[in-house]
């Protein structure tokens, strides 16, 4: 598989969290689910980028707690 492959992936994930058809819970269990087996495929798969292409509608901590404190 290539990146373009991994791209599409993750960012039917994303669209399927962003609509709520899957809970944040739920988005990072298919995640990674998906990271384990795509890794399979390609030697060079990023598991980090995935992730984040993936998850990017969930909040993340890290953006609150910047917010907060800025």
């Amino acid at each position: 598989m290539t990146r373009k492959d991994f791209q599409l992936i993750a960012e039917t994930i994303d669209e399927l969290l962003d609509d709520g058809v899957l809970s944040p819970h739920e988005a990072l269990l298919v995640t990674s689910r998906f990271k384990m087996r795509l890794a399979e495929t390609n030697p060079r798969f990023d598991h980090k980028r995935f992730y984040d292409a993936a998850t990017k509608s969930l909040p993340r901590v890290e953006n609150n707690f910047a917010k907060s404190s800025g």
